[in-house]
């Protein structure tokens, strides 16, 4: 099964699984069909009121198209890297540092994409099989990758979780570090029943230990929550 191996600025190497051919072909499928039914739905519109609308009828359909066409660009932005059909299937879009894709790389996977599709999606499916790493000539593009989202996983996880008002940090010390670092331990505790990842979470323990100074005999697992933990007390909660 094909991997995306990302070293983060800890010098911690996370593996996500490569979302699947299988997977990528059947969420296309599940958006092709929502997209069918919109225009079913909206050519019904349109036939009502074609008649009445005169000149401004051609104003219509353009803005019926426009959605359409931007489909995959809006969820992906939105969704945080899925479309309907990449959420049906638990895949996502992100960045091949295992960061939070932009709007700059959504942008051009859907530049690229308007290109992949005039050939029937054929040069996008070559690519992927022969590109190691799951990628269309639209992620090579934008530097971005599709994975296989663990069960359980949020699917906007990110380095903020939300912290009761009575916490104490235990750890005062962790508020030097940055959202990267937070977002690397996030990343890493949400790693499950994979090959070697305790020694992942005992490399990044080990790590933070000796990066903030802290002494401390609790388990690598319990000690990089807390850590997360006391990082969203010090620099704020969000939903």
């Amino acid at each position: 099964m094909d991997k995306l191996t990302i070293d983060t600025t800890q010098n911690v190497t996370i593996e996500y699984e490569i979302g699947s051919l299988g997977d990528r072909i059947l969420a296309t499928i599940i958006d092709v069909l929502i997209l069918f039914g919109y225009y079913i739905f909206m050519a019904i519109i349109t036939g009502i009121l074609g008649q009445t609308l005169g000149k401004a009828f051609y104003i219509l359909v353009l803005i019926i198209i426009l959605p359409a066409l931007f489909y995959p660009l809006l969820c992906e932005t939105f969704m945080n890297g899925q479309s309907f059909g990449k959420r049906a299937r638990k895949i996502k879009v992100i960045r091949i540092d295992g960061r939070q894709a932009s709007f700059g790389n959504y942008l051009m996977r859907w530049l690229i994409g308007l290109i992949e599709v005039n050939f029937y999606g054929v040069i996008a499916l070559i690519t992927i099989v022969i590109n190691g790493k799951g990628q269309r000539l639209g992620d090579m593009a934008a530097g971005t990758a599709v994975i296989k989202l663990k069960p359980g996983e949020s699917i906007g996880s990110t380095a903020f979780t939300q912290v009761e008002e009575t916490y104490i940090p235990v750890f005062p010390q962790v508020s030097t570090l940055s959202d990267t670092d937070a977002g690397t331990i996030r990343q890493v505790l949400l790693l499950n029943d994979i090959e070697n990842e305790y020694i992942i979470k005992d490399k990044l323990a080990a790590k933070i230990k000796d990066l903030l100074k802290i002494s401390s005999i609790l388990d690598s697992d319990t000690f990089l929550k807390i850590v997360l933990k006391d990082f969203n007390k010090i620099n704020g909660t969000i939903e």
